[in-house]
């Protein structure tokens, strides 16, 4: 329904969830309470061991999809938190992996040349994917990344390294009746409210169907981006900029201070596009090396991932989430203006996240409402072509009739030259 009107991942940890198991009643005024609880234990990996684990080994079975990215004729995609698998996508029918790269904390991807570059938890790696059976390590940078931040603030211990997983165990307690026990405790380790999460994605750009050296393209999900010698990678609160003339040796080139909760990031012409829990930011980047806040479209509050074509902005707001609100609808946002953006028309939507478009092609996942299909020949009046259910849907890239799409149930490519989506090919998880 259409309405006018005038925004790997990161591995959290579940809140525990307790009940009374027993009450007694005692003399006087006391009582007690039993409560069952989980205590949660913090494995560390030493920072000697995640900056010698980067190493490429056989292809491995997909379990946890995270972001996207396709340089032709191959497919980058994140493991959360292990790393990348890399597939050959020379024929779309019938995708073949041909290797996993091993990189401990990794959640995004982008590339320039053959130089593929990746988070890994407080680190950025570069890594030369030209054999991408022997990819290898070619220059790290350290510690350029916040420390992640987990369920209720817990922040891990510096001095040890980085949480690579959670050892839970059973137990109870007794406390007094009227206590304001919370059910979620951590041992080996302490709270804070401080920290940001590095939850981000590959880079964007041009697509390309051929296998020399070119640009690459990611879903909208992405948190890291190229522009010509510039790479921008984004955190809660600022964006990381870092020159790559040389691209396997990239030097850090300044910090982009940004409202805070920023999500994603999307180059367009002399512009970056920042999504938002709140809006997006547009930012004049017709010096790359540079970028200037030009403006914003501000909407309610939601998670906001934003793709451009031409003058207009697509974006979709999804309820229920971390990043709060109740809204769940696609945004049109009229361009023509860049310094005053204005909303033109919403979508009412389910579950809204990833998006693509190619020319009239849009396509939304709108989680277990299906993959949709839009003709946005008239962007302010948006046809309905098609919706397809390949599980929940969560990410997408359509390139040259070329549609690839993340779900939860598997990976999967359809062929839409014929102004209809038809499967070629499905990996499961």
């Amino acid at each position: 329904m259409k309405t006018s009107r005038i925004s790997n991942r990161l591995p959290f940890i579940a809140l525990a969830v307790f009940m009374p198991l027993s009450f007694s009643a005692c003399l006087k005024d006391s009582c007690e309470t039993t409560y069952a609880y989980k205590l949660y234990k913090p494995v560390y990996m030493s920072y000697s061991n995640l900056r010698s684990a980067v190493n490429t080994l056989p292809a491995a079975e997909i379990q946890n999809a995270g972001k996207i990215y396709y340089k032709a004729p191959y497919i980058f995609l994140n493991e959360v938190d292990k790393g990348i698998h890399i597939i050959d996508n020379t024929n779309p029918s019938s995708p073949q992996k041909i290797a996993f790269i091993n990189i401990p904390g990794n959640i995004d991807i982008t590339m320039k040349d053959n130089i593929l570059y990746a988070d890994s938890y407080i680190d950025m790696v570069a890594i030369d994917v030209t054999n991408p059976a022997g990819a290898t390590e070619v220059s790290r940078l350290e510690n350029v990344f916040p420390q992640r931040s987990y369920t209720s603030g817990f922040v891990g211990d510096n001095n040890k390294g980085v949480i690579v997983d959670w050892i839970e165990k059973d137990t109870t307690v007794t406390e007094p009746c009227g206590s304001n026990f919370s059910g979620l405790i951590f041992f080996d380790g302490f709270s804070s409210s401080t920290g940001t999460s590095v939850n981000g994605s590959s880079g964007s750009s041009s697509g390309s169907n051929t296998s020399a050296p070119s640009p690459g393209i990611a879903g909208s999900m992405a948190r890291f981006a190229i522009v010509e010698n510039s790479l921008y990678c984004l955190t809660d609160d600022t964006m990381l900029l870092f020159n790559i003339e040389n691209a396997s040796n990239p030097i850090s080139a300044g910090i982009v201070d940004m409202p805070w909760n920023i999500e994603t990031i999307f180059p367009y012409n002399n512009y970056l596009f920042i999504g938002t829990t709140t809006g997006i930011q547009i930012y004049d980047n017709s010096n790359p090396a540079s970028p200037e806040f030009l403006s914003q479209f501000i909407h309610a509050t939601s998670c906001d991932p934003v793709v451009v074509q031409g003058n207009y902005a697509y974006s979709t707001l999804r309820a229920g989430t971390t990043c709060g609100g109740g809204i769940n609808q696609l945004d049109i946002v009229d361009l023509s203006i860049i310094t005053s953006p204005q909303l033109v028309t919403s979508y009412q939507m389910s579950s809204p996240y990833g998006l693509g478009i190619d020319g009239v092609n849009l396509f939304v996942c709108d989680g277990s409402a299906g993959l949709k299909y839009y003709n946005a020949a008239d962007p302010e009046n948006l046809i309905l072509h098609q919706v397809v259910f390949p599980g929940e849907t969560r990410d997408v890239i359509p390139v040259n009739g070329l549609l690839l799409a993340v779900t939860t149930e598997g990976f999967y490519e359809y062929d839409y030259t014929s102004g209809a989506l038809q499967q070629l090919s499905f990996v499961p998880y």
